[in-house]
């Protein structure tokens, strides 16, 4: 990974003040290319870091807003998945501090930047469903494919089942009637 890459999405410490801070980040298509066999390729999320500076750890908010480009699992086709969630990370400086939270991330006080690309990257991945089929208002799967599925009855089966009705078996047809009368 770049040097360049890694300052961008990092924060400098000791420049941040004690108490409440705010930090910008724009996740893009070149952002996604910076990892290797990136599960995600396209996407524009912009990323609002709340960082609370204290004196042995940094408890961090990130605000995740956009969207990434997904494959239909059914077509094949590109669609945009809509992404608005926030994750919360404490990074301490101090492995024997305790917190009410599970995503804590030890540092190196004498490192001045803190690189979250990673933990970016990561956050975005836990979003996209295992089952990328979306709603109908997002993406419709061409209807072709949707008859392969079977998914969309077409006019060929609907003749053939009313076919199989005139072709019930006479000892049968005394039972359908008794159905139908209930």
């Amino acid at each position: 990974m770049a040097k360049k890459f890694e300052r961008l999405y990092s924060f400098e410490v000791p420049k941040l003040r004690d108490g409440e801070n705010t930090e910008q980040y724009e996740v893009d298509s070149s952002f996604f290319h910076e990892f290797e066999n990136s599960v995600l390729s396209e996407g524009k999320l912009d990323v609002v870091a709340t960082i609370v500076k204290y004196q042995r750890h940094l408890d961090v908010t990130f605000q995740f807003n956009g969207h990434v480009v997904l494959n239909c699992d059914r077509c094949l086709e590109p669609y945009d998945e809509a992404l608005d969630f926030s994750q919360r990370v404490v990074y301490a400086y101090d492995e024997d501090l305790e917190f009410d939270t599970d995503e804590v991330v030890l540092i190196d006080e004498n490192n001045p930047y803190l690189y979250v690309g990673k933990d970016l990257y990561d956050f975005l991945v836990l979003q996209v469903p295992l089952r990328k089929v979306p709603s109908p208002e997002v993406h419709t799967c061409p209807e072709s494919v949707l008859k392969m599925l079977g998914l969309v009855e077409s006019e060929e089966e609907e003749v053939s089942e009313v076919e199989e009705e005139e072709e019930i078996d006479p000892r049968w047809a005394a039972l359908k009637k008794l159905k139908q009368k209930e």
